[in-house]
């Protein structure tokens, strides 16, 4: 799978690795937005260290520490300034994505698929108890630190109905699924701007 990195001249020391996934780019002909354009984006932003992985919009850059809000919203607004795309953005750590990873909490299973759905807020309490309810035999949803975990079984004659919309409408936040192996990929590709 492609991989590029643009690099930068600040010493990575004094430097936070950070993960921005974008939501809704280059799905079905829809928002079509080249990988080179972004990097060169993020590079004018004044990032550093910048890579991307695959076309589905995950960006890993070094700067400063830096809130993480505060990180998407300028992101978002920079995305929407040059290439007239309003989408959502959600920022996190290298560390925070690590950990995010290693607190999966299910197991894999022989024809089940797992996600991992990054969300722009916490929601409530209420929310999360709601949409872990709708569990059952085919889809699991388990609501963690700003992620919805997800394992699905892909080999049932049933339906299930995770989607990004279905996510959003329980939780009234914006969502961007990726699946484990591409999380996995992330997880280990930040660690070497770390």
């Amino acid at each position: 799978m492609p991989f590029y990195t643009y690099i930068g001249s600040y010493g990575l020391d004094k430097l936070t690795t950070y993960i921005a996934l974008l939501r809704g780019i280059n799905v079905g002909g829809h928002r079509p937005l080249k990988m080179d354009e972004l990097r060169e984006m993020f590079l004018r932003m004044g990032f550093e260290n910048i890579s991307t992985y695959i076309q589905s919009g995950n960006v890993i850059f070094n700067t400063p520490s830096q809130d993480e809000h505060s990180l998407s919203n300028r992101i978002k607004d920079h995305i929407a300034d040059t290439f007239d795309y309003k989408i959502p953005v959600v920022v996190y750590t290298a560390q925070s994505l690590k950990q995010i990873l290693e607190q999966f909490p299910f197991i894999d299973r022989e024809g089940w698929k797992n996600y991992i759905t990054f969300l722009s807020a916490q929601p409530s309490r209420g929310k999360i108890k709601n949409l872990e309810a709708l569990s059952n035999n085919i889809e699991n949803f388990k609501v963690g630190d700003r992620v919805v975990y997800i394992q699905l079984d892909k080999q049932s004659d049933k339906k299930t109905r995770f989607s990004n919309r279905f996510i959003q409408q329980h939780l009234d936040t914006s969502a961007t699924n990726r699946n484990l192996k591409s999380v996995r990929k992330l997880v280990k590709l930040s660690s070497v701007n770390s």
